[in-house]
């Protein structure tokens, strides 16, 4: 299955992930083949990922099926993603990590 998305529904979805970035905070490592989610901000030495675990990954093609589009062609959940994690149950790159409701 793949999920196809316009380009302003992409770009939103990546500057979201790039604002929650493991550098600044967040969970999201965000690039222009998708994004990784992360147990933790990188707290390593260097800005390296530290005790942050690599919890799954989602991975497109840009400008496919046509230019101003991005098809969603691989979502993957390493060992460390597999099963329940309260704490990151609002990890979605469309709403804050912690909210302070």
């Amino acid at each position: 299955m793949e999920l196809v998305f316009p380009e302003e529904q992409a770009d939103r979805l990546l500057r979201a992930a790039e604002e929650q970035d493991v550098a600044g905070g967040g969970v999201f490592s965000a690039g222009p083949g998708g994004v990784q989610v992360w147990s933790e901000p990188w707290n390593g030495e260097g800005g390296t990922s530290g005790g942050s675990v690599l919890l799954g990954s989602v991975e497109w093609t840009a400008n496919a099926p046509a230019r101003t589009y991005i098809t969603i062609h691989r979502c993957r959940v390493t060992r460390a993603g597999d099963g329940p994690r309260p704490d990151l149950a609002a990890a979605d790159p469309r709403q804050p990590v912690a909210d302070p409701r």
